[in-house]
């Protein structure tokens, strides 16, 4: 993403459908209005609307006793998101395939007349804070973002790092600190599981304070703006989780491309339910695993840049990874594989900026925000990875809207393998990863060019996991568990990995006996309370309305 092109803040009068505490609260005991308020957002699912409302009841309770009971409040809400087929590759062009769901985090807003933001969670694991924008100036008078943030220090893991980076990134595009709020949090997404509760932070806080300023900002626009202001926590993900958020539709999955954002919505198959299951594993943005994510990162950076400056016949046609294609540069699937081929298995930061000369230039940001891995960056395997990841996200709407349900579920599987850390032999779980070496890639050229369209079909890029490598033993383990009960029909981790979550598409009947499975195979012997639940397809992020 690029920080310093991004459009700019839009007034907007009369965002959402601001109420009293008192007056929200009079309309959630009103019987009569439950339906008409939560069917929108949850669809018919009575005993979910009961339990939101609770939760809203006391996210309102404790907005009133901090902040009073007359101020106008805006209720908001931002949901989690799963991505059922296209992990790690938002930030590469690629296509993702989102759901937003039932989890989600609440805010009640009330607007200030200064630049300070207070903020409480109903949670008290989460403390309350205090930020007076008008004492960084820094963020404002910056003209480019990523300048800002290469000289502020961040005290890590506090949630308000969230809710200050969206706050100084609005205040960066306005030129001068946005007016503050009051706000008070209530969420049930689980931290560090591979639902985004971070991204559904950061995508409320700026709702929040865009209400509370009159001003918004363009929807197209909206995931890449709130994607680099959250890179003020250290990370530099993609924007795609923010997308799912903001562009989300119930019961709709978002098949969506950036550079430029592309996105059209397809119907969650009928039939079938989505298992989320937690592995209980933290994913949490510590530096260590913060600094795997960028490693990453600077692995497809490096791979990719290699590419294009070894084949200057190419370089006027490669923007992004998900460009190295075979209909995109006019070249066989062989050529593609060949191009693999030539990267580096792995490579030290020294020999890279060697290798690319004036190309190494754009990564010495980089670079800062980790350490050099000991072992280099595993460049082939990461790329790899990438441009299949690329073409199954491609080809998941398609599967999806042409009933081919089996087949997506293949694919899951593959996708997993590419992340995938151990496999289990007759002697449990040893270390293990997917074949990315000269002799795989030799094999995928025969394949590639066989005169038999079986074994060119076999030699696809999309049946090929590659070597991203984010997942750990108990995710692999719960993908095998899932596999082996019947009615499953594909699983694999969604989001950054490192822990977190599975998902498990299933034909509906199915989902209980997994859950069922899930217990006896793999909480219970770990002494774990089972934290498998089916998805409830939701709406996405919006502002709660009186009927």
């Amino acid at each position: 993403m690029n920080s310093s092109k991004r459009p700019g803040l839009i007034a907007r009068e009369n965002r959402g459908d601001p109420q009293t505490t008192r007056q929200w609260l009079a309309l959630l005991a009103d019987r009569n209005s439950g339906e008409r308020l939560w069917q929108p957002i949850y669809g018919d699912v009575p005993e979910l609307w009961r339990e939101k409302a609770k939760a809203v009841e006391q996210l309102l309770l404790t907005h009133q006793r901090e902040f009073g009971a007359d101020r106008p409040v805006w209720l908001l809400r931002v949901p989690a998101r799963i991505n059922l087929m296209g992990v790690h590759i938002e930030h590469r062009g690629g296509w993702v395939n989102y759901l937003p769901i039932h989890r989600d985090t609440w805010f009640a807003v009330s607007p200030r007349d200064d630049h300070r933001l207070l903020f409480q969670n109903v949670d008290s694991r989460y403390q309350p804070f205090a930020v007076e924008l008008a004492d960084h100036p820094l963020a404002w008078r910056s003209t480019d973002w990523l300048d800002f943030l290469e000289k502020v220090e961040v005290e890590r893991g506090h949630w308000r790092n969230y809710v200050q980076g969206v706050a100084l990134y609005l205040s960066h595009l306005l030129r001068e600190p946005v007016r503050g709020a009051n706000a008070t949090v209530w969420g049930d997404i689980p931290p560090a599981a591979g639902l985004s509760s971070s991204s559904a932070l950061v995508v409320g806080a700026g709702e929040a304070l865009l209400a509370v300023n009159s001003l918004d900002l363009e929807a197209d626009s909206k995931p890449e703006h709130y994607g680099l202001a959250e890179w003020y926590v250290g990370t530099r993900g993609g924007a795609g989780d923010h997308a799912a958020m903001v562009l989300g539709k119930r019961g709709q999955i978002l098949h969506l491309q950036f550079f430029p954002i592309r996105y059209s919505h397809v119907p969650l198959p009928s039939g079938y339910a989505v298992v989320a299951i937690n592995s209980l594993h933290s994913a949490a943005k510590s530096d260590g695993v913060r600094h795997v994510f960028n490693e990453k990162i600077v692995a497809y950076e490096i791979g990719f840049r290699l590419i294009r400056k070894n084949h200057s016949e190419l370089a006027d046609r490669l923007h992004h990874l998900r460009d190295v294609n075979a209909d995109h540069l006019g070249i066989s699937q062989a050529d593609v594989y060949r191009l693999l081929r030539e990267l580096p298995m792995t490579i030290s930061r020294a020999e890279a900026v060697a290798r690319l000369g004036d190309e190494a230039k754009p990564l010495e940001r980089l670079f800062k925000m980790h350490p050099e891995p000991m072992t280099g960056y595993e460049v082939r395997g990461v790329c790899f990875f990438g441009l299949a990841e690329c073409d199954r996200g491609k080809l998941a709407a398609e599967l999806l809207e042409s009933g081919r349900i089996h087949e997506f579920g293949r694919l899951m599987y593959i996708s997993h393998d590419g992340d995938r850390i151990a496999r289990r032999n007759a002697e449990g779980y040893r270390p293990w990863q997917a074949p990315v070496d000269d002799a795989a890639l030799d094999a995928l050229i025969e394949l590639s060019e066989s005169a038999n369209p079986l074994d060119r079909e076999q030699a696809r890029l999309a049946y090929q996991p590659g070597g991203y490598r984010c997942s750990v033993l108990e995710l692999d383990e719960i993908v095998d568990i899932a596999r082996r009960v019947e009615g499953v029909v594909g699983a694999g981790l969604t989001g950054a990995g490192l822990g977190g979550m599975v998902l498990a598409l299933t034909e509906a009947e199915a989902a209980p006996r997994l859950l069922e499975v899930l217990k006896e195979r793999y909480y219970a012997p770990r002494g774990l309370e089972p934290a498998a639940e089916v998805c409830v397809p939701a709406a996405g992020a919006g502002f709660l309305s009186a009927p």
